[in-house]
């Protein structure tokens, strides 16, 4: 441990340095205080109040803060030296050109060409190497000519012609003439050409001296061009004169400098930044003039004249706010006593000076801070960085602790670090001497046995030891050195945009739209950006090279969020008072409104789909509508999101990628995805969130960006949720709107009241751009390399309403506004058929309401327009359908346990007669056959399918599974199908399933057994696809009659009903005592239509075109006398209860049957069986009624043997079909299936059809088993456990629906998940 006089002396004595951390400043030392002791290396200033090493010593850069360092400094270097260009720093001669610059301004890396055979001389201003070859070889090459100059005699290699004689004379080929010796020829180009090819030389004699008008005249001599040819980029001159000094600037390309090797545009040219390294970019420059309504500041910045004088300055130099007639509009406590300017209390002391003599921040307290969590706090404890500028290389911390034992690259035996160059160089660095130990002269890199290292060795006290070069690694052996790729290694990145990795380095390259700058590592857009921000109530645009300020608007309110869309040059923001989205013109200044009525918490413009976005807090939604000009109604408004939005907060768009995000705060902060068009929602990013107020994109390095108002941070992340990155400054303690470009993050901080700009990494460079007195809120930077144009597939599709973009932009789809539907062809938007109406069923009334009627308005808190018809002889309504033809409405009143038919007409419904009568029973799930008329049913004592004809005549049983209870009947007549929604049995459990048959009862089979509670079947159209309401799950299924294509809408919790409308679900819902009426086309999302506070047992949709084809049983009840129940391409004929076959289509009535003591008769008077053949799991009724309702618990001992009767269909179960495929002895006439068709109906494709005792069966294929194989391993069958009570308890007058819900949620809990696949 150090004594008290060795701490703070200025020489470090603990090997971490702490005794010499957090010291007092000290006074210029007196007689009365110890002077300075500097460490070994090192040297004191002459104000003895710190030290300054050697090395830096006359080094040209001032490193005392008196000088002294740079002070009596030879001004020539010794012989052996060179002396750097910046100063008097001299360097051994062996280190230039070495690769590594120890000048500062690298003069010692500069010229250090070195000749070789392919390149051996430079000329035209360094940007041409000819190689050893091309010189003094006759020919100039280069356009100065210098690789012909100075050359001696060239002794040229000729062949001896002999002089022709008059028998041998020269002749020459055409485009070329005689010499006048006659000895050769020479092309006509080359006459006049400047240059002698004819020896004698008259190739260039009786030449014009000047050229005619029109021509160009080479320089080298006499030769004449075309002036067309001048700079047309091949040389016809033979000094290439014709393609001299032919640079003619361009916006892009505007000014060439640094030697002719870099083109900078116009943009760049006084631009206030130095982007030639010779500086002629900022040179001879002079003031622009400011344009109208501005003022032009001392500095030569241009402002709006609105802001002079407002007592707040905006020009840099302060001098908007100088020669003010009146006094600043703020209290004296808050004005710069010297000056016309106004303060508000957040910005004393905050380490910006906001008065023009720096009174603001005079006198302030410095305290510890406390630093972030994502931040290093300094030794100081004054001072607090980001976490990621530690040990980055560079000194932040003002006590430049952020490096301290940073770079452990030799310790001293004391606990001090040097330098590998200050090993054994025979000076002493370390305190303690160790830099220079023995080893220096017994072991080192000239001693025998010296590792055989790959690029360089360094002699150590401790014997020598391998290093590499600048960007190689050592390997763990100690000897070898790799390449370090700096582009995927090196973090902060070492490029800005691209990275190409090199061996020992690397290069820099940029996106599309940017240069490079002369550092080599960041990039420059050509055209300056504008920092769009809003201000309290203003609306500015801040330059951000040019430093111009404009006000753009002023609102009566605060505007907290803007976008802008670059084609139109055009400013949206949000009106809050007005509730209002607005917009203003940049060129003209004009300003109306887009949007009416919304109080919107963030809005983005989609450039590229040419819409509007504005996310609803309040209501939790997420719209967009067409930009223009004009206002657009509410009815027009597109509803892109609206379920599961907990208090949305920030919007932003990447049209170029058709993907929206959108952050969520609360309970529950993250940040989700979607695309434009809502389609493929994901959560993006859960954890290090607490209160995301705002998004952005980084589209150089797709991240996305966030500023969380509670962590005082600015985070970013990977587009799909990867690589976190946080970054937290002092300077950001409320942040509200993040906005990114190329290499800077912007924010405002309602705080501080400033807008800020950091470098987006290591947010270092930060300065204050914007300083208002209101809050500053939204923020944009307009460039158009922000909204860059792509192609849209929006132009392609011509949408009728409004086009979004889907995920990948490759995709579009059309949406329309509330109250219209899509039509098939996927583009127009157009109203409802007239004719389609709902049919409400509540208890004791029936509802019509025409769809049209949807026009008029949505979200009611009432009925629309609609009929009413009471029904005051039904006691409790529970079911209904309807033959539109014939308008026939079935009725099922659950109290009396009937079904009645009504008949509708304009005045109202009018009672007709009674299909069904059962006693002590409740109708459960109906629906009719509108080409017969039949009736098909389910009881909740007789849970299997039956049918009846129109008015109760007859009644057959159709299935006959053994269910426990039927909740949803479906028919497609004209394909002769139906399927039903149902409660089976497996083994012990009862599982909720769909299943489709024939009407006629045949090829029944298992269709999905993966829904919780599925009611409301119904067919599509063409009955090709099936849906269904899972009320258990809250959504709504579909899927092909073959179990593949399952699809599933999100309904609602209290989903309870559902009904179809050519391609509209309609839906209810239950939530208390309200139910909802619900609409959506499957895509959209889902749009209220109306709630009320009735019952709604049922809902049914009804059109003209809703009930259209024919089958076989069309004409004449197909022949049939009773029952004609169609099928694919036929129809069966079936007799009902208490009737036999006399032939394949006409049935007579059972002998009466007396049945004696101890026996009872089947349901269809057939015959009589001893009552131990009831119930005994084996069928002795052809109609199967011994087998009937044995789960319900009834003994056949009980029930007395009586003979049935006759008339309307009572509670016994009437006669079933024969499952063989064959004619049946009661003569009922079915199709006759071959081999391959039993084998794929009566077995579902899992088996075979066997014959045994003249009774066809099924031989299953191995995982499938059941009477029909309808078990098993196939698609749709689940094997997934769901726990579910039995529908057979559901009774009473209650509502069918509406009992199911409460049995779920009462009695029937669920232990598994919907599984979304088939």
């Amino acid at each position: 441990v150090p004594g008290p006089s060795l701490v703070c002396d200025g020489r470090a004595h603990c090997h971490d340095g702490s005794d010499e951390i957090g010291c007092p400043t000290i006074a210029a030392p007196t007689s009365q205080t110890a002077p300075l002791k500097c460490l070994l290396g090192s040297r004191l200033c002459k104000d003895g109040r710190e030290c300054v090493l050697h090395s830096h010593v006359c080094d040209g850069e001032v490193d005392c803060k008196d000088g002294s360092d740079e002070q009596d400094c030879e001004l020539l270097c010794k012989a052996g030296q060179f002396q750097c260009a910046h100063g008097n720093k001299c360097i051994d001669q062996q280190q230039m050109c070495d690769g590594k610059a120890q000048c500062q301004d690298r003069s010692d890396e500069m010229d250090c060409f070195k000749p070789t055979k392919s390149c051996s001389h430079r000329c035209d201003n360094n940007s041409l190497c000819i190689p050893e070859t091309f010189l003094c070889d006759g020919e100039r090459d280069c356009s100065d000519g210098s690789d012909e100059e100075g050359c001696g005699e060239t002794l040229l290699t000729t062949w001896t012609v002999a002089a022709p004689t008059p028998q041998t004379a020269v002749k020459c080929l055409m485009g070329s003439r005689l010499c006048k010796d006659g000895r050769e020829c020479v092309l006509h180009s080359h006459v006049c050409d400047g240059e002698v090819d004819c020896k004698d030389g008259s190739d260039e004699q009786d030449c014009e001296l000047l050229c005619k008008a029109g021509q160009f005249q080479c320089a080298h001599g006499k030769k004449c061009i075309d002036q067309q040819q001048v700079c047309d980029g091949k040389a016809q001159c033979q000094d290439r004169s014709d393609e001299m000094d032919c640079f003619k600037p361009t916006k892009s390309c505007s000014h060439r400098c640094d030697n002719n090797g870099r083109c900078i545009p116009e943009t760049f040219i006084c631009d206030g930044e130095r982007d030639c390294v010779d500086g002629s970019d900022e040179e001879d420059c002079v003031a622009i003039l400011c344009g109208q309504q501005q003022y032009q500041c001392s500095n030569g910045q241009c402002v709006s004249e609105a802001l002079r004088c407002d007592g707040h300055a905006d020009c840099g130099d302060h001098s908007d706010e100088v020669g003010c007639a009146k006094p600043p509009h703020c209290p004296p406590e808050l004005r710069c006593p010297n000056s016309h300017e106004c303060l508000v209390e957040e910005w004393l002391c905050d380490g910006e000076q906001d008065c023009q003599d720096g009174s603001d921040e005079m006198n302030c307290k410095v305290s510890p801070v406390k630093c972030g969590e994502f931040q290093w706090s300094c030794v100081s404890k004054t001072q607090c960085i980001p976490a990621t500028c530690r040990c980055d290389g560079q000194k932040d911390c003002e006590d430049h602790s952020d490096e301290a034992g940073c770079e452990l690259t030799q310790r001293c035996g004391s606990g001090e670090c040097v330098d590998h160059s200050l090993l054994c160089d025979q000076i002493i660095n370390c305190p303690d001497g160790s830099d220079e130990g023995h080893g220096c002269s017994t072991n080192n890199c000239s001693s025998p046995g010296t590792p055989q290292c790959d690029q360089h060795c360094v002699s150590t006290p401790y014997g020598p030891r391998c290093i590499c070069a600048a960007g190689f690694r050592l390997q763990a052996n100690g000897l070898s050195c790799v390449d370090v790729d700096e582009c995927n290694e090196v973090l902060p990145p070492v490029c800005s945009h691209t990275c190409l990795n090199t061996r020992s380095s690397f290069l820099c390259r940029c996106h599309h739209g940017y240069l490079l700058e002369p550092n080599g590592h960041s990039c420059k857009t050509k055209d300056e950006a504008h920092l769009l921000a809003s201000v309290q109530n203003e609306l500015l645009v801040l330059g951000l090279h040019s430093s111009s300020l404009s006000l753009l608007s002023t609102s009566q309110t605060p505007v907290f969020c803007v976008d802008y869309d670059w084609r139109d040059q055009r400013v949206y923001w949000v009106s809050l008072e007005e509730e209002s989205i607005k917009w203003t013109s940049i060129n003209t200044k004009d300003t109306g409104t887009l949007v009416k009525g919304v109080k919107s918490e963030s809005i983005a413009v989609d450039w590229v789909g040419r819409n509007l976005y504005w996310l609803d807090g309040l209501a939790s939604q997420i719209l967009a509508v067409r930009l223009g000009t004009s206002t657009v109604k509410s009815q027009n408004y597109i509803v892109v999101l609206d379920e599961d939005l907990e208090q949305p907060r920030s919007l932003l768009l990447l049209p170029q990628k058709g993907l929206m995000y959108w952050s969520e705060v609360g309970s529950n902060p993250q940040i989700e995805r979607s695309g434009m068009d809502g389609s493929e929602r994901k959560v993006v990013l859960t954890r290090g969130l607490s209160w995301p107020v705002s998004l952005s994109v980084d589209t150089l390095t797709d991240r996305i960006y966030w500023a969380d108002e509670k962590l005082q941070c600015i985070g970013s992340v990977s587009l799909e949720g990867h690589n976190v990155r946080l970054l937290q400054l002092t300077e950001m303690p409320s942040p509200f709107s993040v906005m990114v470009f190329n290499d800077m993050v912007y924010w405002s901080d309602t705080k501080r009241r400033t807008i800020q700009v950091s470098h987006k990494n290591t947010g270092k460079n930060r300065k204050v751009l914007l300083k208002r007195p209101g809050q500053p809120f939204g923020i944009r930077i307009m460039h158009p390399l922000r909204q860059t144009n792509v192609s849209s597939p929006c132009e392609k599709l011509q949408c009728s309403h409004i086009c979004l973009l889907a995920p990948g932009l490759s995709t579009a789809v059309c949406r329309c506004a509330a109250g219209l539907l899509l039509a098939g062809d996927g583009l127009t938007c157009s109203t409802l058929v007239d004719t389609t109406f709902l049919l409400l069923l509540s208890p004791t009334a029936v509802t019509q309401i025409y769809l049209s009627t949807i026009h008029n308005g949505v979200g009611l808190k009432r009925l629309p327009e609609h009929h009413i018809w009471s029904l005051p002889w039904v006691h409790q309504a529970s079911g209904l359908d309807l033959a539109v033809q014939e308008r026939n409405l079935y009725l099922a009143d659950a109290a009396q346990g009937s079904v009645d038919l009504l008949k509708l007409s304009s005045s109202g419904l009018t009672p007709d007669s009674r299909v069904l009568n059962l006693q002590d029973d409740t109708v459960m799930a109906l629906a009719v056959d509108w080409v017969t008329l039949n009736l098909y049913w389910s009881s909740r004592k007789q849970p299997d399918l039956h049918v009846t004809t129109t008015r109760g005549q007859h009644t057959a049983p159709l299935l006959q599974l053994g269910l426990q209870g039927t909740t949803s009947i479906a028919l497609h007549p004209p394909t002769g199908r139906l399927c039903f929604t149902a409660l089976g049995q497996v083994n012990v459990r009862s599982l909720p399933q769909v299943d489709c048959a024939f009407m006629d009862g045949r090829s029944q089979k298992l269709l999905w057994r993966k829904a919780v509670m599925p009611t409301s079947l119904l067919f599509s159209n063409k009955g090709t696809r099936l849906y269904w309401a899972d009320i258990g799950a809250g959504v709504i299924d579909s899927i092909l009659l073959d179990g593949s294509r399952y699809k599933q809408f999100k309904a609602d919790p209290g989903l309870m009903s559902l009904t179809l409308a050519e391609n509209v679900l309609l839906w209810s819902s239950l939530d208390k005592d309200v139910t909802r009426i619900w609409f959506s086309d499957g895509f959209q999302p889902k749009q209220l239509w109306f709630e009320v506070n009735t019952n709604v047992v049922a809902l049914r949709v009804y059109s003209k075109t809703s009930q259209k084809g024919t089958n076989s049983c069309s004409e004449q009840n197909g022949g049939c006398s009773q029952l004609c129940l169609a099928y694919p391409g036929g129809r069966s004929c079936r007799c009902g209860r208490g009737y036999q076959p006399v032939d394949t289509k006409t049935c007579s009535p059972f002998p009466s049957l007396q049945c004696p003591e101890g026996s009872r008769a089947c349901s269809d008077g057939s015959r009589c069986l001893p009552l131990t053949k009831f119930c005994n799991h084996q069928i002795d009724c052809l109609d199967h009624s011994d087998e009937i309702k044995c789960w319900s618990g009834v003994n056949p001992q009980d029930v007395s043997h009586s003979k049935p009767s006759l008339g309307h269909a009572g509670s016994t179960v009437p006669p079933s079909q024969d499952w063989s495929g064959r004619t049946t002895p009661r003569g009922v006439e079915v199709q006759k299936l071959d081999s391959e068709s039993c084998n794929a109906q009566q077995c579902n494709g899992h088996g075979k059809c066997v014959t045994r005792g003249g009774e066809t069966t099924c031989q299953c294929v191995l995982g499938y088993h059941g009477v029909f194989c309808e078990e098993g391993e196939g698609p749709g069958v689940s094997n997934a456990p769901l726990t579910l009570g039995i529908l057979s308890l559901i009774g009473g007058v209650l509502i069918a629906a509406v009992i199911i819900r409460k049995r779920i949620s009462t009695r029937l809990p669920l232990t598994s998940v919907v599984d979304p696949q088939p």
